[in-house]
């Protein structure tokens, strides 16, 4: 309604949350009402307070099974924020139930089902990976591959854990020097 994605509503804008109550109003088992006749309800005090009890109540429940954002995870934003529809689209067609997806899934469900699809999509591309290698093996000198099919292409995830294997190395190294450069001569010569 508002052509926001859903992490983009500003709860202190009265427009994003009259849309919010809306959308939370139509897909509930009551009468529907267009969108102009139900700002007009909402002039009512005790109904916007009841329903935003409501909004506030599930809130409170989603907010259980969220992940919790950290300030790494809002730097690795890629783009725009993803759309809920894009997102429940792209689950669909990787094989998600489309009655489930659409009529019964909650928002916080969301998550697990697109951590599964991440990790079947990495999976799958480094199947493709290793058997592109296998199939150019009798073509190339493979001895000059180190690291075998890695050498054909890295994917960003395998970067970002070869940074962090790195990082820990040298976090490592670094102790083990500070400790060597702390210890006195006595204690290797016992004196």
């Amino acid at each position: 309604m508002r052509e926001k994605s859903f992490s983009q509503v500003d709860y202190t804008d009265k427009e994003d949350v009259e849309s919010l109550l809306y959308a939370m109003y139509i897909t509930g088992d009551k009468p529907g009402y267009t969108f102009e006749v139900f700002r007009e309800v909402l002039a009512d005090e005790r109904f916007i307070n009841a329903m935003s009890s409501d909004l506030g109540r599930i809130m409170e429940i989603v907010a259980q099974f969220q992940k919790k954002i950290t300030i790494s995870d809002i730097g690795n934003a890629e783009g725009s924020p993803e759309y809920i529809g894009s997102i429940v689209s792209t689950l669909i067609m990787a094989g998600l139930d489309a009655h489930y997806a659409l009529n019964e899934m909650e928002l916080c469900d969301l998550p697990i089902y697109i951590e599964s699809y991440e990790k079947k999509r990495k999976e799958e591309m480094e199947s493709n990976r290793l058997w592109t290698f296998f199939t150019m093996m009798p073509h190339i000198d493979a001895k000059k591959m180190k690291n075998g099919a890695k050498d054909l292409i890295i994917f960003p995830w395998e970067e970002e854990e070869a940074k962090i294997e790195a990082e820990r190395a040298i976090n490592e190294g670094m102790e083990k020097f500070e400790n060597f450069m702390n210890t006195k001569k006595s204690d290797y010569y016992g004196k």
